[in-house]
């Protein structure tokens, strides 16, 4: 056997040193028919993580960024120190299950053409967590998001075509995007489109990637039978912190892929989604945490409609 290894798993690490163990451990105990190598790359977090990864696991290639550079950046330079034909892009606060990254990886060679590969995640109850492939953005969507409709019919695929609220996780589907908490594409693809792009800090740099990876003619793909449990959130110590980096991230992919007339409308649908929330909580849920939460990501909406520029 190659001393090469065939799979580049590579994790970015804020703050999760006792999630990112977990996460290594069950990759180790999960994957056994695949030659992987596994980078994280520490984005100059505050708790012990350094520490605890080298002791845990002193196999693993471990990355000091010396700054928080966003999962973009940081997954940049762990792919930069990796070997792989495939990559693997696995968040810290997930969970490897009846070998999915093994199901992964055989999945990829059945379908080569489809370029980018991912599974199914689930919650730590083992229920599904269905936010791991979306449509790309469209005014339709973006409407019954704003206006609540997606969440009160989130089973139908009329008015949650967003999240493909009518496919029920059981079969092979060719979706617009999938999240980056697992995700596999090739060496080759990552190559040509130039990896995540940096400027996307949190969120948004998945979808990024896909769009573009469209243009090259690939469509991502999802195996059903490839499950990992995802936590989610587990960088945010705030909800307001996390929707300002998703919402800055939406509106600079609407600057990215969104032509012509369309723009400004997915951008006021983006603005309406938030304002929204906010006003259904300040008039409902006046003196809750949530609405003090929604509240701070309204009041910075002047930062995040700018996206990243």
């Amino acid at each position: 056997m190659s001393n090469i290894p065939e799979l580049s798993i590579i994790l970015v690490s804020y703050n999760t040193a006792k999630l990112i163990i977990t996460a290594l451990q069950s990759v180790y105990d999960q994957t056994q028919k695949t030659h992987f190598e596994i980078i994280v790359v520490d984005n100059a977090s505050q708790d012990d993580s350094l520490k605890v990864i080298a002791q845990a696991f002193p196999q693993v290639k471990l990355i000091d960024s010396g700054a928080n550079l966003g999962f973009a950046g940081g997954v940049q330079i762990g792919v930069k120190n990796s070997q792989g034909k495939y990559i693997l892009l696995l968040n810290p606060d997930t969970k490897i299950v009846d070998h999915a990254i093994d199901k992964l990886m055989a999945f990829a060679k059945q379908h080569p053409r489809n370029g980018i590969w991912s599974g199914v995640t689930l919650n730590n109850d083992l229920s599904l967590n269905s936010q791991h492939a979306w449509s790309k953005p469209n005014i339709s969507n973006l409407l019954f998001s704003a206006t609540g409709l997606s969440k009160a019919f989130s089973h139908t695929c009329l008015f949650n075509n967003a999240n493909y609220g009518c496919w029920k996780r059981d079969s092979i589907k060719e979706v617009d995007i999938v999240s980056g908490c697992f995700f596999l594409t090739t060496r080759e693809l990552w190559d040509e489109i130039g990896g995540l792009d940096p400027q996307f800090f949190m969120y948004a740099e998945e979808a990024d990637f896909c769009l573009k990876a469209a243009k090259l003619g690939y469509r991502p793909i999802v195996n059903p039978d490839a499950r990992i449990i995802h936590h989610g959130g587990a960088s945010h110590a705030r909800f307001s912190g996390k929707m300002i980096k998703l919402m800055k991230g939406k509106i600079e992919l609407t600057y990215r892929h969104v032509q012509g007339w369309r723009q400004p409308i997915h951008k006021g649908l983006l603005f309406l989604y938030v304002w929204n929330k906010y006003f259904i909580h300040k008039l409902f849920k006046p003196n809750s945490e949530a609405a003090r939460e929604w509240q701070t990501v309204y009041n910075q909406r002047s930062d995040w409609m700018r996206g990243y520029r």
